[in-house]
């Protein structure tokens, strides 16, 4: 029965830390992420954990089966996590949509949402609270002879097993339920569990009832702890023991804020990393319960142990900041060493849990001999049953309040280290204090609480004195990177443990500025800002962080040139909220940052964003967007949103399908709103999550790359998405802002545009791929895509490549340019302004160095080369091999054009092959070439039966991509959608490109949506 019982408390602790972590996820969706609604969520959660088990220790002694009562705690549990799903969803819709609009805002709202944060988890928090007790106090009864004996073994195996449930519920959950079930599966299974253990229990006590001796009835009654007399000593004992569950709950918590925000230096802010370090935390405590289970009941003097324990446990979390400073070294060995792939990451999520285990075990450890030890000593004075209850409750009170002073008042005010270190002060001192009153019979005890006494001293000194954190160290984003800088190397100009994260700005050496949270650089700024305009001034092409922080908001800004309300979510450098105050229309603007130290730090790039500190158009708003938004009740013309990467923990959210349901509600009429994406250490797949979130909730969008690697969605709740006004970059203040920089044009502006909702509409309209909060991919799966260095490809290179084929299956047509010289540094861009200098006079220089005219040298190379050989008057060797530098020479007079070719230039390769009487393959390659760039789409399908038995005869004569390409949207266009599906099902054994690849699975997803529209077309006729 015993070894039962602590087989399902250990299901119980699983099922337990299931909920912790899920309803954290939940209360998060509706209260939001900030520093005060994190912790509010712990206090709820806690809160009523400490009411269920005061409860419990208040009435488990009048219970006579408490073992029935867990059963039905367990039970209840259980019922009410089945339906938590649906009462979250029905709550908090009926929220938004009838209780915040009559609120209006104000204080009264943030009141009402939190009674409805604390009514939707209390209940079960409540519940849960009771089932230690309610455990403890049966198996007690069940094994103890005297309600003494044994006591501590007893409670050391139930810590440790409900710890060590928890320890591994928290991985279970975070790195397979929810990428499996969501957040609705991982509830219900947790519910489940708690259903079966409720069920076991009640089974079990009833049937060891049926079969017990019917002569155990007339034996003597067992003692249980309320019939042994208490000692004269409780009343003492149970002051000082409550004080000191209280105070090492509060300490440990210290620790767990403190060693979460330094950790996140050296693992990374991912959710992965903080549901890695919970779990160590707790794993540490249920090592130390077992580890005492038995040593409890053999101490000679439990007082004394209980405060070398609390000391030992101070003084080894202070000892934790040498081990966490190697830390830095050991990430830097990990990234250098492991490979990145699959395998790779694996491996590297089980040594960052091996990171987190060196830095808290040790005092984690201790903390879990502790309430097995106290509760021990209570019960052996005859304090009953109530007091494993009180111990619990009084302990559970304790972590709410190290929580709520740890996040919110001591960690901005007195950093990392130090609040580490007065979190061990806290430990040391109550064990020196046990240690005094251990030795009022001792005088050896009293001398050794002297020594303690002093120890606690020196060894806070040695730490003040000899462990430096070094900020260059801290902020090196080892995790990332895995380099560790000298100490001092950086020149870190800014730096403050905020609430939420840690924010640092760097100087560079050349006068540059980057600003960091948590090691990760979230803006930057280059020199070329802080330099004064001259005559003699070279204008500079936008590339990197200062071409998205550019383009981000004055794009958006260009789809609605007249707005006078206007909200930014994230702040950054400051520098998008300073450029649309350069709009003379624009009456307000919000800038909304959950982190205030982010907006001290990037007054550091002051005076170039000066505007959204001077300006009194703007306003910030320390807060999470969401809670912002329904709290603020207000309409807006354009919303930009601009947060950090989506690995980083909470951050996913401001992507996912019910943020857009939400965020276009609070659009005027003809509002815009605009959505960062980077698409860098991040996958297609996921990328095209995020597009099908805004799919599903916007009628229109446009996706702009803003730099090689950034990508803007501007959407509208309209049919039609406004037409960009671009003279918004003439504005004088904006014009003033980009004076480094050569003039963004309408060509070039329009040559940004990446995707429309007609070209990915067929791809993007899956429902069940979008990022949702419910089913977070986004939150989960890129912190592997950042390890791996993934990259989206398909979009990365959809306008990268020769042909286009988002642009092809909408005639999207982008015509030839005359400027020769970068405006901005995307691949369509770059590629336009080398055709237009292969079409020009222009001779490459041997001397210059840069890329972009080494890529100029090479393509006139080519050119010159296919010119020889078509003025020789001489039939080449190798045709095929001809033919590739044709099409070589022709993709790079072509590059980045769409629906336009040179038509002379392709009269003179015409000319030479019917002069050389070139193959007849080589011909129709030519032709079919010459109509897909043209969309001349009728004389492209007579070129391709005979290219197809070409390639299956063996002979490649061009890019089977391209040809599959060209060839499938041809027969789209012409309304044959038999032949397109076809050819592109045919060619799918010669093309480069896997099935999975973006431009693969677009054309594919347009065959699909045209068969369909031919499905039904003879259904309409009829």
């Amino acid at each position: 029965m015993s070894i039962l019982l602590v087989t399902v408390f250990i299901l119980s602790g699983a099922a337990g830390l299931i909920y912790e972590s899920i309803w954290s996820r939940y209360l998060g969706l509706f209260v939001g992420h900030s520093a005060y609604a994190q912790v509010i969520v712990l206090v709820i959660y806690l809160g009523g954990m400490s009411v269920g088990s005061a409860i419990a220790a208040r009435r488990s002694a009048r219970i006579k089966e408490p073992l029935v009562a867990y059963a039905i705690v367990e039970g209840l549990v259980g019922l009410l996590g089945l339906v938590f799903h649906d009462v979250f969803l029905g709550v908090t819709s009926f929220a938004y949509s009838t209780i915040f609009p009559a609120l209006a805002g104000g204080s009264a709202l943030v009141i009402v949402k939190w009674v409805i944060a604390g009514l939707l988890i209390l209940p079960q928090a409540v519940l849960l609270g009771a089932t230690f007790p309610l455990m403890s106090a049966g198996l007690i009864r069940l094994v103890s002879r005297d309600g003494r004996s044994d006591t501590g073994r007893l409670i050391s195996i139930l810590y440790f097993a409900n710890s060590i449930g928890a320890a591994v519920g928290v991985l279970i959950a975070g790195f397979y339920l929810i990428g499996t079930a969501g957040l609705p599966g991982t509830i219900l299974t947790a519910a489940i569990i708690n259903l079966l253990v409720g069920l076991t229990v009640f089974g079990a006590v009833r049937l060891t009832q049926e079969h017990e001796d019917p002569a155990a009835d007339a034996a003597p009654a067992r003692q249980t702890t309320e019939t042994v007399p208490p000692s004269p000593e409780l009343p003492m004992l149970w002051r000082v023991l409550l004080i000191v569950a209280a105070g090492t709950a509060l300490s440990s918590f210290i620790y767990e804020i403190a060693w979460v925000r330094m950790l996140s230096l050296v693992l990374g802010s991912a959710t992965h990393s903080f549901e890695l370090m919970l779990s160590a935390f707790i794993l540490g405590l249920s090592l130390g319960a077992f580890w005492v289970r038995t040593r409890a009941d053999r101490f000679r003097d439990p007082m004394r142990a209980l405060g070398v324990t609390q000391w030992a446990m101070g003084a080894l979390a202070i000892l934790t900041l040498s081990a966490y400073l190697m830390s830095f070294d050991w990430m830097a060995f990990l990234i250098q060493g492991l490979d990145q792939n699959p395998e790779g990451y694996e491996l590297f999520t089980v040594a960052k849990y091996g990171i987190a285990l060196a830095v808290m075990l040790p005092a984690t450890f201790c903390a879990g001999i502790t309430l097995p030890l106290i509760t021990r000593m209570l019960l052996n004075a005859g304090s009953g049953e109530r007091a494993v209850g009180a111990v619990y409750s009084v302990n559970t009170f304790g972590s709410i309040v190290g929580a709520g002073l740890a996040a919110l008042v001591l960690m901005p005010l007195l950093g990392l280290k130090t609040l580490l270190v007065s979190g061990g002060v806290i430990d040391m001192a109550l064990g020196v204090w046990l240690m005094f009153i251990a030795g009022r019979k001792s005088a050896d005890t009293r001398r050794f609480a002297k020594a303690l006494a002093g120890a606690t001293v020196l060894a806070v000194f040695a730490a003040a004195l000899n462990v430096h954190f070094d900020r260059s160290i801290l902020t090196s984003g080892v995790f990332r990177y895995g380099r560790v800088p000298a100490p001092g190397a950086r020149n870190i100009v800014f730096y403050k443990d905020g609430r939420t994260a840690t924010v640092s700005v760097s100087k560079a050496e050349d006068g540059g500025y980057s600003l960091a949270t948590n090691g990760k650089p979230d803006a930057s700024l280059s020199p070329t800002w802080f330099e004064p305009i001259t005559d003699t001034t070279t204008l500079a092409g936008l590339d990197g962080d200062e071409s998205t922080q550019i383009l981000l908001p004055l794009i958006t800004l260009a789809h609605a040139p007249g707005a006078k309300q206007g909200a930014v979510i994230g702040n950054g450098s400051g520098m998008s909220s300073h450029l649309l105050l350069g709009s003379p229309s624009l009456e307000k603007l919000v800038t909304i940052d959950i982190e205030p130290e982010m907006i001290n730090g990037s007054h550091t790039f002051y005076p170039m964003n000066r505007r959204v500190f001077d300006d009194p158009r703007a306003q910030y708003v320390h807060d999470d967007a969401k809670s912002y938004f329904a709290a603020s009740n207000r309409k807006f013309d354009l919303i930009l949103s601009e947060p950090s990467n989506p690995w980083v923990s909470g951050v996913s959210g401001l992507f996912t399908d019910e943020f857009y349901q939400r965020v276009r509600h609070y659009l005027t009429p003809d509002g815009v709103f605009g959505q960062w994406l980077h698409l860098y250490e991040i996958d297609d797949g996921l990328v095209l999550g995020v597009i099908e979130a805004v799919h599903q909730n916007f009628k229109s969008y446009t996706i702009f790359l803003t730099a090689e690697s950034d990508v803007l969605i501007v959407a509208s709740n309209n049919a039609e998405l406004p037409t960009p006004d671009w003279n918004v970059f003439k504005l004088p203040m904006i014009a003033k802002d980009l004076a480094h920089f050569r003039p963004m044009t309408a060509d070039v502006l329009e040559n940004a545009r990446l995707l429309s909702r007609a070209a990915i509409g067929p791809l993007a309209g899956d429902e069940q791929g979008a990022n949702s909060d419910f089913y977070p991919t986004l939150d989960l799966l890129t912190e592997r895509t950042r390890y791996m260095k993934v990259v989206a490809k398909g979009f990365y290179e959809m306008s990268q490549g020769r042909y286009d084929v988002a642009d092809a299956l909408v005639e999207r047509r982008i015509l030839p340019t005359a400027e020769k010289n970068s405006a901005l540094d995307i691949a369509r861009v770059n590629s336009l302004a080398l055709g237009a200098r292969l079409r020009s006079s222009e001779k490459p220089d041997a001397n210059e160095a840069d890329e972009f005219d080494k890529d100029f040298r090479t393509a006139a190379e080519r050119a010159q080369t296919l010119h020889d050989m078509m003025v020789s008057a001489h039939p080449p060797a190798d045709w095929p091999l001809f033919m590739q530098l044709v099409l070589s020479v022709e993709t790079d007079r072509h590059a980045g054009t769409m629906g336009w070719a040179d038509d002379p230039w392709y009269a003179s390769v015409s000319h030479y092959l019917d002069e050389q009487h070139a193959p007849a393959d080589a011909q129709s390659t030519l032709r079919f070439m010459h109509a897909i760039a043209s969309y001349d789409w009728k004389h492209a399908v007579p070129e391709i039966t005979q290219l197809v038995k070409a390639r299956e005869d063996g002979i490649s004569w061009m890019s089977e991509d391209v040809f599959r390409d060209g060839g499938t949207i041809a027969y789209l266009h012409t309304g044959d959608v038999k032949k397109a599906r076809a050819l592109f099902d045919r060619m799918a054994q010669f093309v480069a490109r896997k099935p999975d690849d973006l431009r693969v699975r677009l054309v594919a997803a347009h065959i699909v949506a045209a068969e369909a529209a031919a499905k039904k077309a003879p259904a309409a006729t009829r």
